[in-house]
């Protein structure tokens, strides 16, 4: 009898003992670059000092903003995250193929109140992270695009540093003089319409085209005669640039053509190294001049050029979410950890990096503290915001890759557009039921 006591005794300091181990948290974030990161990696870091129970590990995995295939081999093979960092307006996809737990549900598990933490966030963003009325994430950061340029190289070539290009005409002339060759060898380039932020949705909102008709649930860019032309325009600097030529400048930077990072080690900047004069880029971009650029670095931003018959900018708006993937080994704990990096960790993430918070009452004492801030918290009333449809990703690509065959000259821009049109609405008619 007494052994059976001890026994009993024992198992229940095992239990004990068991009980007392802290749930892993796997977290998988791309955000390369060092600021980013290192912001991330603090925020963990308080989280799991007051978190005792969970202990969250940090993974980096580089890749696009589309690329899901590591995450769905991990998934499939068991080893997925418990959270992960996803692009925003990928949310309805991901969740239409059943690839996302549903977040909202998890959140009430440990007292959340969803629909008041709904309206902490601006709407567009919260907005993508719904899918069929259900909540699959949270909103992280969002973010504006404009203009950033050298102001050291606007002298050198004569131009008026306080005055950057506001049309897409003055932009072709400061880019041609800006630009310095050696022979068949680009020594610095004035503007790349694709580098950094200048992605298909970028330009074909500066030329004033439109993408998506929500009433008839139709993509319409391929009828477009302004996203045609946008396209076409973006052609004359692979003609005049060679496409050759822009993939050897950028290669020596660790980066593709396109200015995106190939590979896992962060890329040198040719726009901080004095290299590249004039970049579309976001808000972001503040943080890493102010930690990697040298510092005699004399840059100005300016509202993304227009064609000049507009008589006026844009912009969008996008930004990265939190979401739980499905078949995550601990769901409850992975909201928690959610809803704290969604709220008071995102809050840092935009004191430390220049991101924007999603978070409408922190946005004003964001730019009160940081001035620099002021234009792209202005372009937010008006700026634009990707159609959250299930078919967000393969959209994306599809327009990517359209206007990469119109700049190797593979296909003229109306029939890339049609191309991706057509592939990307008989995927969406099939999800619609149609």
């Amino acid at each position: 009898m007494k052994r059976i006591g001890v026994l009993v005794i024992f198992a229940i300091l095992l239990i004990s003992f068991l009980e007392a181990e802290p749930v892993k948290i796997v977290f998988w974030h791309n955000m390369s670059n060092p600021v980013d990161r290192k912001s991330i990696e603090e925020s963990v870091q308080i989280f799991n000092e007051r978190n005792p129970n969970i202990q969250v590990e940090i993974i980096l995995v580089p890749g696009s903003e589309t690329e899901a295939t590591k995450l769905m081999t991990a998934i499939a093979g068991g080893t997925g995250p418990d959270v992960y960092y996803l692009d925003r307006f990928t949310v309805a996809q991901r969740a239409y193929y059943q690839q996302l737990e549903p977040l909202g549900k998890y959140l009430e598990q440990i007292g959340i109140d969803i629909e008041s933490l709904k309206k902490q966030y601006v709407d567009f963003a919260i907005e993508e992270c719904i899918w069929n009325e259900t909540l699959y994430a949270l909103p992280w950061d969002t973010d504006a695009r404009v203009l950033y340029y050298n102001k050291k190289h606007f002298k050198e070539a004569g131009l008026d540093p306080e005055k950057p290009p506001k049309t897409i005409e003055e932009l072709d002339e400061y880019a041609d003089k800006l630009t310095k060759k050696a022979g068949n060898r680009y020594l610095r380039i004035g503007f790349v319409p694709w580098v950094g932020q200048g992605w298909p949705y970028t330009w074909g909102w500066a030329f004033d085209g439109e993408f998506y008709d929500p009433e008839n649930q139709k993509l319409i860019f391929a009828e477009d005669e302004n996203i045609i032309k946008s396209l076409e325009w973006q052609k004359t600097y692979a003609d005049k640039y060679g496409i050759k030529e822009l993939e050897a400048f950028f290669s020596a930077f660790g980066m593709s053509f396109t200015g995106a990072n190939v590979g896992s080690a962060a890329p040198i900047d040719p726009f901080l190294q004095g290299q590249l004069s004039m970049r579309i880029d976001g808000n972001w971009l503040l943080a890493q001049i102010r930690e990697l650029a040298p510092k005699d670095f004399e840059y100005g931003i300016a509202p993304i050029p227009y064609p000049e018959e507009l008589g006026q900018s844009t912009t969008w708006a996008g930004g990265w979410s939190l979401v739980i993937p499905k078949g995550a080994k601990h769901p409850k704990e992975a909201a928690e950890f959610i809803h704290y990096m969604a709220t008071e960790g995102q809050i840092k993430y935009a004191v430390d990096t220049a991101h924007l918070p999603t978070i409408k009452e922190a946005i004003p004492e964001f730019v009160e503290n940081y001035p620099e801030q002021k234009l792209f918290a202005d372009l937010l009333t008006v700026a634009k915001s990707r159609p959250p449809l299930p078919v967000g990703a393969l959209l994306w690509d599809e327009l990517v890759d359209a206007r990469n065959y119109v700049l190797y000259g593979e296909k003229d821009a109306a029939t890339a557009l049609k191309d991706a049109q057509d592939k990307v609405q008989s995927e969406l008619d099939k999800m619609l039921g149609k």
